[in-house]
């Protein structure tokens, strides 16, 4: 680890094409914490830089994970005293970012970017717990007259930059419309509005947007010539090497609990690996950085407990949904996959218990008279009577956490939870639920 007094940072200049070496300072801690990609040269305070901003695309009706590194970055932004500003992309959405995009975006509805604006801002005032602009870039782009973008905006910017920008080199073979061209001029134009009317002089970004950014760097300096600074986050990966922020069937997890259940979301931040988890608490949690190493190093003391994942499970679970619903949550993963007592799940509220049950995999019987093996087959948990048999002489089966010693017993014999429900594990992995019909 650099001491922030010696430390050196690259940072690869689009319009020199070579590297500047810059001595690191105030985003040393941001650097280790793994929130910073790529910057430009940045003033030697953070007083210096006033207001950072964020954009986001309503593309969509929910905010993901995905969406969250930046917005972690602003908080430490504004940790340190910089005003934050996120930028909701009502007209931009309207056009499509091609950033990272092999073929041209689908263009939504007006009134579906309408709606779906309306939710994200409501999604981020919850997220950052302290006073934020939020502003909607229809506000100011949508009063652009086509000539007047042309004439002051599209003057400034030529051809052959934008051209050499990565995003467009990518897609120059399967093609680019001219709508999906100018997007990088339509978010120049967001900074440069920032900075004329806000005092924003930094945009920051996931690391797809380094070509958008500099964009907008390079017009304020056309218009204005003042310099103005930029900031990405890395795209983040498992140690597999596979994108981190979907689940296992490769589904984006959604901090809508429409979406993505509260279940499902901690179950994704709990099912981490190890290996990874010095990273992400970095990047999502909001401990110190001397908490996260000490919260480590009980974790590699003990990894079987799982102390780093349960801790930033619970953490983001609550800081998305809730105190109530992460200490819910919390203890029906403990109940179900630890040691603690099934009696446990009888005092949570019935729509959450359900719930619960609804992202397991999950049977409904009509009465409790038959086998166990027998009902077990008929769901399709055993594949076979033999099978069943086979798990019971190697003390595999079990119903609510009781081992199955007779092949002949039934689910009457094993007392349900709320009066209809049995958690039934084969092996040490595979867990399901049975219940009643009402």
């Amino acid at each position: 680890m650099f001491s922030p007094k010696i430390s050196q940072a690259t940072y690869q200049s689009e319009k020199l094409g070579m590297y500047l070496y810059l001595p690191m300072h105030w985003i040393e801690p941001l650097r280790i914490r793994g929130l910073i990609q790529d910057f430009t040269p940045l003033p030697d305070s953070p007083e210096k830089i006033g207001a950072a901003y964020v954009g986001i695309d309503p593309t969509a009706d929910s905010l993901h994970i995905g969406h969250l590194a930046p917005l972690q970055l602003l908080y430490h932004l504004a940790q340190m005293g910089i005003q934050p500003i996120v930028v909701i992309g009502g007209a931009t959405a309207r056009i499509g970012d091609p950033s990272g995009k092999k073929s041209e975006r689908p263009l939504l509805p007006v009134e579906t970017i309408r709606q779906n604006a309306q939710k994200l801002a409501a999604q981020v005032q919850k997220l950052l717990p302290f006073p934020l602009t939020l502003l909607d870039n229809y506000d100011w782009l949508g009063q652009l007259s086509l000539l007047d973008f042309l004439r002051d905006i599209g003057k400034s910017i030529t051809v052959s930059y934008l051209l050499a920008k990565e995003t467009v080199q990518s897609r120059l073979e399967s093609g680019i419309s001219f709508t999906e061209f100018s997007y990088a001029l339509l978010q120049a134009y967001d900074f440069y509005y920032l900075f004329q009317t806000k005092g924003c002089k930094l945009q920051i970004g996931g690391g797809d947007q380094w070509g958008n950014i500099t964009t907008g760097i390079e017009l304020i300096r056309k218009l204005t010539g003042e310099e103005v600074y930029g900031m990405t986050c890395p795209l983040l990966t498992r140690s597999d090497g596979s994108k981190f922020g979907k689940s296992e069937g490769g589904e984006n997890v959604w901090l809508d609990p429409q979406k993505t259940s509260p279940y499902k979301f901690y179950q994704f931040w709990l099912n981490q690996a190890d290996a990874d988890m010095p990273r992400l608490l970095g990047v999502f949690s909001w401990a110190s950085w001397g908490e996260i190493q000490e919260l480590l190093a009980r974790h590699a003391a003990a990894p079987e407990q799982r102390l780093a994942q349960r801790a930033l499970a619970y953490e983001m679970t609550a800081r998305i949904h809730g105190e109530e619903t992460a200490r819910a949550v919390q203890q029906v993963s403990e109940v179900v996959f630890g040691s603690e007592s099934l009696d446990r799940l009888e005092t949570l509220a019935e729509p959450f218990f359900e719930a619960v049950v609804r992202e397991m995999p999950h049977y409904s019987i009509p009465e409790a008279q038959l086998s166990v093996i027998e009902a077990l087959v008929r769901v399709g948990f055993l594949r076979s009577k033999s099978e069943g048999r086979q798990l019971l002489q190697q003390a595999g089966l079990s119903v609510n956490r009781q081992r199955i010693t007779d092949e002949k017993q039934t689910l009457a014999d094993f007392q349900p939870l709320r009066q209809r429900y049995w958690l039934i594990q084969r092996g040490r992995k595979h867990m399901a639920w049975l219940y009643l019909d009402r």
